[in-house]
């Protein structure tokens, strides 16, 4: 049975994953995870609703987990029966990045970009570029810096503070002191 003539009940009792191998196998070509759904929205007469949602979410983890599908980038889906183990390594292998191991040798040439390290540059250079712009603003607009002498610093003493202060380290100093042995 084609996937077009199921009735709203058949798509209600029918699992997404299920559906989505018939859907793939019909069209014979991948389609985008979106497409798909949408294919379903209208096969079921669903409106957004939390129901669809649960099901939604189960369907990705499925097509995630079910051996049948083989996601060929950018959120489009397959059937792995489609490619040979050759086509499979192309699809999935550039999503696979390798490292290599520098050697001494590798570490002295100054052409060799580290990973990471153009960010680094780029990230260097625009704060040297801010740095640059703040130092010319500065020299537009100089503003003197007031001084501060001794005479322009106040320290408000409160002698009774004071008092009580040297009142608690006298005590603290006495409740330290050890007791004379007689």
């Amino acid at each position: 049975m084609k996937i077009q003539d199921y009735t709203k009940e058949m798509v209600d009792e029918k699992s997404f994953i299920d559906m989505a191998h018939t859907l793939l196998e019909e069209k014979g070509t991948t389609m985008n995870l979106y497409d798909i759904i949408d294919e379903f929205k209208a096969l079921g007469h669903y409106e957004d609703d939390e129901h669809l949602e649960k099901r939604i979410v189960q369907f990705y983890t499925d097509l995630n987990t079910d051996g049948r599908f083989l996601n060929v980038g950018e959120n489009n889906w397959g059937l792995r029966d489609w490619y040979s183990v050759d086509d499979i390594e192309e699809k999935i292998a550039p999503t696979i990045q390798k490292f290599d191991i520098l050697d001494e040798e590798d570490e002295e040439d100054k052409n060799l970009k580290l990973l990471g390290e153009e960010e680094e540059e780029a990230e260097d250079e625009e704060r040297s570029e801010a740095d640059a712009e703040d130092d010319e603003e500065d020299l537009d607009d100089p503003q003197e810096e007031d001084e501060v002498g001794e005479e322009d610093i106040v320290i408000d003493e409160d002698d009774d503070e004071l008092e009580e202060t040297e009142e608690m380290f006298e005590d603290a100093a006495d409740f330290n002191d050890e007791p004379d042995e007689e």
